[in-house]
């Protein structure tokens, strides 16, 4: 926890592997995920009524987020089905993931310029 008025955030290379977990304690054990909830609940409170231009968004919807991002970036399907851990692209496609105006532009305008090189 930080104490002063600045706080600085580091990454320990050692808890970035392959088999940890996202909601990892610093021995790599999982939390209780209706502690994580509490946990982000209580932050996301204070930070939401410092920041008022900020959303509530729970941890279901960074998942969603983190499954349609890529997508949206053009990253491969396979790639985003792999980062939440679905074991079928189909989760990601059909569930997690949302067609976003980002998209739909995208799509329109490719498909425009296919259509001026015919």
């Amino acid at each position: 926890m930080c104490r002063s008025r600045v706080c600085r955030t580091e990454v320990s290379f050692e808890l970035a592997k392959a088999d940890a977990s996202v909601f990892g304690d610093d021995d790599g054990k999982l939390r209780s995920p209706d502690a994580m909830t509490r946990r982000w609940d209580r932050r996301l409170k204070w930070v939401t009524a410092k920041y008022n231009t900020l959303h509530r968004v729970t941890i279901k919807g960074l998942r969603h987020t983190h499954a349609t991002l890529p997508l949206e970036m053009g990253v491969h399907p396979k790639v985003a089905q792999e980062r939440p851990g679905h074991s079928t692209i189909t989760t990601t496609t059909n569930i997690y993931s949302r067609v976003t105006p980002t998209m739909q532009k995208s799509a329109v305008e490719r498909f425009a310029a296919h259509l001026g090189q015919a």
